[in-house]
């Protein structure tokens, strides 16, 4: 077994960052760390980006692990990206469904649940 060690700038990858390479959800990658051969740093589980190519390139030969993280755009430009952490209650998402939703009028809808 060859136990040189990696040149200067090449790092040992995350269970995290090796899951986005595999197109794979955490969980699977952390299950099978062992198998993977990612070794484990005080708390902290990481294998190199050559081991894990060279274990997972007989899984799938059609779709095989990634070299680099890929980088995608929205394709709609008015798209906005969701932001983490902030949730909107039901009557805001109401209010913005009946915006989406409502006549091209601009008069506002009454309200037939109250009497």
């Amino acid at each position: 077994m060859n136990n040189a060690i990696p040149i200067i700038g090449d790092r040992a990858i995350s269970l995290r960052e090796a899951a986005a390479l595999l197109r794979v959800s955490y969980g699977t990658v952390y299950a099978r760390r062992r198998e993977l051969g990612f070794f484990q740093i005080g708390s902290v589980w990481r294998i190199w980006p050559e081991k894990l190519k060279e274990v997972t390139q007989d899984y799938n030969k059609r779709r095989p692990a990634q070299t680099e993280r890929e980088e995608t755009s929205c394709l709609s430009e008015s798209a906005k990206a969701p932001t983490p952490g902030m949730l909107i209650s039901a009557r805001q998402a109401e209010a913005e469904l009946d915006r989406l939703l409502g006549p091209a009028t601009g008069r506002r809808q009454r309200n037939t649940t109250t009497s």
